[in-house]
């Protein structure tokens, strides 16, 4: 089966079996809340697979919770990490996406391989929903699947970045196709 999906890094290299969906981030109607922080944004290389499955901007979120950074990996895309040492918010944006469309960003972030793990975050709202770049009270709070770093022997010589854009996309990142 492709595409599997692990609960946690340190299932990943135990299972490959998918993780239970969560009420709040899954509907039974096959759809699913996914925060994105890296290559998958608006105008960024990745954003392709979301239009092209016609998933629906829900708006801009940041992680409710402040215990993350941000590393830039070599090939110039952003790696999440959970850690205790100069924390901080990511933040991103909300996407609707059904179940064909979850196996796909699964497969990117190459779930089966531990490079990333898919994760239930919460994620508080930014922006007026469905209007990307317009300010509203930061209010609304919402659970979302999202993609954490896997373990790799070299995360604490990456850079920590405090956001992704288009900067640095456009100076930094390396196509899959095209790495070495």
């Amino acid at each position: 089966p492709r595409g599997r999906a692990v609960a946690s890094l340190a299932d990943a290299t135990m299972s490959l079996s998918p993780p239970s969906p969560s009420p709040s981030t899954s509907h039974a109607d096959g759809a699913h809340r996914v925060f994105v922080y890296g290559t998958l944004k608006r105008g960024l290389h990745n954003h392709v697979l979301l239009e092209r499955a016609r998933a629906s901007f829900v708006g801009s979120a940041r992680t409710t919770r402040t215990s993350f950074a941000m590393l830039l990996a070599d090939a110039g895309y952003p790696y999440v990490v959970k850690t205790t040492t100069n924390a901080r918010a990511i933040d991103g944006e909300v996407y609707v996406v059904d179940d064909d469309t979850l196996e796909r960003l699964d497969a990117l972030e190459e779930i089966a391989t531990g490079m990333y793990s898919r994760e239930s975050v919460e994620v508080t709202m930014t922006g007026t929903p469905g209007t990307p770049g317009t300010p509203a009270a930061e209010t609304t709070a919402l659970e979302a699947f999202w993609y954490l770093a896997g373990s790799r022997d070299d995360l604490e010589r990456l850079p920590r970045i405090d956001a992704y854009d288009k900067r640095i996309h456009d100076e930094m990142y390396v196509p899959k196709h095209l790495r070495g």
